[in-house]
Order: C-alpha cells, then structure tokens, then sequence
C-alpha cells in the first residue's frame, strides 16, 4: 500500500512579484497627469531657485526685503521671501495680533497652511522651507487641474500641455514660487472650476469655501462656476432652482470666518478691507467705478512710455505698462474665446471680463500683471486660437517663450529686492 502524501498549497515568493507590483504602481503614476506634472513643476521650481541663485547676488538688494530680516540672511530659499511675502509670515507666524495694521489686508488661507506643515513637521521645516512646500504642493495641483480643464475646450494632447506651459511661462508665474498666496489661490480656484466642469458641485462648494478666505478676487470664480451651472442646465430659468446652488452663498462662509475672526482679534469685521487706508504707501488705491476713466489713463502711461514720450522707469513698466498690456490681452482673450465657443464659452469669457473689471476699480493697475496669474481663460484661448488655426502655432511657441524671458527679467528683479509687483 502506497502512502498518498498530498502536498499543501505552494507558497509562491511574493517578494519579487509585489516589487514588481510597486514598481509598475509608481511608474504608472508617474506617468499620469499628476506624476508628469509633479515633475514638470520640480523642475520648474528647480530653474528658479537656480536663477535667483545665479543672478541673485550680482545685484544688491534693495528696499524689497522685509522687516523681519529672515530674507535678508542669505540661504536656499531667501530669495522667496520679498515684500509682501513679510506680511503673510507675519500672519503665519503671529497671527494678526501684531501692531502692524497693514497686515490685515492679506488673507489668511496660505499662512495657515504654511503654518500647518511648519507645525506638522515638529519645528523641523522653517517659515520659508514650509511656505516652499506649500507652494509647491498647490503649484501641482493647479497645473493638475489646469491639464484636465483644457481638455474640456481642446483635443490634441500636446495643445492640453501647451495650457500648462503657458501658466508656468506667465510674466508673474514666479509668484507661485514665492512666499505669496498665489499658488494656493490658483490651486482651489482651479479646482473649483474643474469640478463645475465635472458637475461635481459638492467638491466645487468645498473648494469655492476655503477660496473667498483667500483673497476677494473670489468672486469671479463663484461668478464662473455659477455661469457654468447655468450652463449645464441649458441656461434655463428653471434649472437654478435646484439645490447645488446654494453652494454659491455658502461659499462666503470662508470670507464670514474670516471676517468673524478680525472682528474678535482686532475689533472690527472689516479690518482687512480698512487696512489699506493706514498705510501712506498704498494711498492710491480708491475705489472708482468709472473703471473706463482709469483704462484710458493707464493706456496712455503705456502708450508714451512705450513710444518714448516718457521714461521708462522700473515702476513705469512694473506698475502700468505690463498691468496694462495684461489687461489688454485678458478683454482680447475673453472676446475671442466668446466668439470661437459661443455658449460653452460663454462663462470664461465673462469671467475674464468681470475679472478685468475688479482690478480697475481701485483708481489704478499696480500689481494687476501678479493678479492675471489666475485668469485661466488667457491660457486656454492662446492655444485654442492655434489649435484652431493650426499655421499659428507657431505663435504660441514664441509667445511662451517671451513670455518665459520676461518671466525671468521680473523675477531676478524680485531676488534681489527690487519691485516686480
């Protein structure tokens, strides 16, 4: 009699087949949109850093570094840290109770977050390394968002990537890697919108909260999403009467918080928009509404300066004839975008449109050319005019590459203490 011996279940070695697993996980990652534009964005922040270090210490640095002196010390990430960026780590690391009013003009969303990761990582990370991160982080995800919205408008692969070129290649663009609320900005407004696009309107309300405890500017991405709300109910009247468009008054809660928040800390709710009137150097913000009156003044600054009538002196060409042409080529964009889309263009059109009336209500456009950095519709029309018309194509290759060199002009200014904005 043969014993029969039954053998249990071979146990195959994982270890070499969930490696490999791993491995094909992270390649298939990096080879999505976020794993491409992460690094896309690494190595734009990598350029950068290399620029201000290359360039930086040629030229002395001038009234740009602020009080606190953390900028002043020359490190990795010193460059980062310029003019306004002292406000925001003023808030980041002391909230509002400081004794410097002018302080409670700036939002709080982005020195919360660097305030978040400099006290997850347990003291390890500094102001400037954490606010790098932070801006870094939300770089990414605007770029991620900014890729999957330009599919909705365009059809060739490269055109969706030329979308995110022509947003890190932006005049102001460097912004995203400084010590400022722009990144985190772009990064929920343009979520928002993807999500709008998607019908996500849950997601889109969470993102649009946060966004209006950012900046004021939030407006115009409620008024976008909501136009795009519209829209997916066929622009009918009666498609406004379902519940996802409460998330647009909710959306306020962030700017309610806030608001809430000055009240307790400094005694008035609306500290952060009184702030502006303490500070002798911000005296020429007014609020105008003859937003024509200002255009036409600021064009003819642009127009003598450029044709040599007046010189062109740093603050000439910082704060009116870069505002201005930015201006220009937003109402440019936003008209094309109408007619080259009609209806399914219609809310990025607008938005662009309100966006250039917001920024020209305050008597003037110093600044404007850093607060275009959001304006999507620029991006997504430049590429659609040469998807469209393929000969021009060649248009948007040289115009991201001015773009980027006037990019790198404005930034070595910042580095090294001079005002770009």
């Amino acid at each position: 009699m043969t014993d029969t011996i039954t053998a249990g279940p071979t146990r195959v070695p994982a270890d070499s087949s969930e490696r490999r697993t791993g491995r094909e996980r992270v390649l298939g990652w990096l080879a999505g949109d976020y794993g491409k534009v992460l690094l896309v964005v690494l190595a734009w922040n990598v350029a950068l850093t290399a620029v201000a270090w290359l360039f930086g210490p040629s030229t002395p640095s001038s009234e740009g570094i602020p009080k606190t002196g953390i900028g002043s010390t020359l490190s990795l990430l010193s460059h980062t840290y310029r003019w306004d960026a002292g406000n925001y780590g003023e808030i980041a690391e002391h909230a509002y109770t400081g004794d410097f009013i002018p302080v409670r003009a700036f939002y709080p969303v982005f020195p919360i977050c660097v305030w978040l990761v400099k006290t997850l990582s347990f003291g390890t990370l500094g102001l400037l390394t954490a606010g790098f991160v932070v801006n870094l982080i939300a770089t990414w995800l605007a770029g991620v968002a900014l890729l999957k919205i330009a599919r909705f408008f365009l059809t060739a692969t490269r055109s969706h990537w030329l979308v995110v070129g022509a947003f890190l290649t932006a005049p102001a663009a460097f912004f995203l890697h400084s010590f400022y609320s722009e990144a985190v900005f772009c990064a929920l407004g343009f979520w928002a919108y993807l999500f709008a696009l998607r019908r996500q309107w849950l997601w889109m309300g969470l993102c649009l909260i946060p966004l209006t405890a950012s900046r004021i500017t939030a407006a115009v991405f409620i008024g976008l999403c909501f136009l795009e709300f519209w829209r997916s109910s066929g622009w009918k009247p009666r498609g406004l009467l379902s519940w996802p468009i409460l998330w647009f008054p909710v959306a306020y809660v962030g700017l309610g918080a806030h608001m809430l928040y000055m009240k307790l800390e400094t005694g008035s709710a609306t500290a952060s928009f009184t702030a502006l009137e303490s500070a002798g150097t911000w005296s020429y913000h007014k609020f105008n509404p003859n937003i024509f009156g200002t255009t036409l003044t600021e064009l003819k600054i642009t127009a003598s300066a450029l044709t040599g009538g007046s010189p062109m002196t740093g603050w000439t060409l910082m704060s009116h004839v870069l505002p201005t042409i930015g201006l220009v080529l937003l109402v440019a964009s936003s008209v094309y975008f109408f007619i080259a889309l009609r209806s399914k263009g219609l809310p990025l059109a607008l938005f662009g449109i309100a966006s250039f009336v917001m920024l020209t209500l305050n008597s003037n456009v110093v600044s404007v050319h850093r607060y275009l950095l959001p304006c999507l519709v620029m991006y997504v029309a430049l590429v659609h005019l040469a998807e469209w018309r393929p000969k021009l194509r060649g248009v948007v290759y040289a115009t991201l590459y001015l773009n980027s060199l006037i990019c790198t002009a404005i930034f070595i200014r910042f580095a090294t203490g001079h005002w770009a904005g």
